[in-house]
């Protein structure tokens, strides 16, 4: 008997572990992600920090919020450092700037309520641009992002 109990263990140890990442889409890459918070993006100035100079174009993990959505049909969101209950761009750019990023999914997922806390996967870009579809200006994007709730 401790025989078998013997192999059966060594069997079970001997399988591999899988992870499931966001919505099980993909092995999840987070513990190998470098994770970013937003007060890591900038200086005190609002220039881009060594940190984000040194990620851009590469893939990171980061947590936040999902703002209410502007369109329910969306494959983007904005992703704030803080829950928001309304639209961020009401206030003056000097109060959300350095507090939010844009995030364009790989393919739209359903939208979390804005209270909760997500993981976000992507590409980190940095600099000014005017996303194409929105019209929105950014400053900091994940792209090819997906996203899963906390």
């Amino acid at each position: 008997m401790q025989s078998i109990r013997r192999r059966l263990v060594a069997a079970v140890a001997a399988i591999p572990v899988l992870s499931l990442g966001p919505l099980g889409l993909k092995p999840s890459l987070a513990a190998e992600l470098p994770r970013i918070r937003m007060f890591e993006l900038y200086r005190d100035d609002k220039s881009y920090s060594e940190t984000a100079k040194k990620l851009a174009g590469k893939s990171i993990s980061m947590q936040g919020f999902m703002a209410p959505h502007l369109k329910v049909e969306s494959d983007f969101f904005v992703l704030s450092n803080s829950p928001v209950e309304t639209c961020p761009f009401c206030a003056s750019e000097d109060e959300w700037i350095d507090t939010i990023v844009f995030v364009r999914m790989k393919k739209r997922q359903e939208a979390i309520r804005p209270g909760k806390l997500i993981q976000v996967e992507g590409r980190l870009e940095i600099g000014p641009q005017t996303d194409a579809a929105t019209g929105f200006v950014s400053r900091v994007r994940l792209v090819d992002a997906t996203f899963q709730a906390l």
